[in-house]
């Protein structure tokens, strides 16, 4: 299978599961062992990955001072 001159090269054991895959190739990437070698397929529809909510902001500095009541 080629596609503008590209050979397909076949799926690893990471990639069965994924709706990208058809038969023994992947409709996205041309080698997706290279997409697996650091870490997740970022086109991956079988994997769940992890989101971070950003944390509360914490006030540094300065805070404003109450006014003493006047007597």
């Amino acid at each position: 299978m080629a596609q503008l001159g590209l050979e397909k090269k076949p799926i690893v054991d990471q990639c069965k599961g994924c709706a990208h895959v058809e038969g023994e190739f992947c409709n996205v990437w041309a080698s997706p062992a290279a997409k697996w070698r650091l870490g997740t397929c970022p086109s991956a529809t079988h994997v769940q990955r992890e989101t971070k909510e950003p944390e509360a902001k914490v006030r540094v500095g300065q805070q404003k001072q109450k006014k003493k009541p006047s007597k």
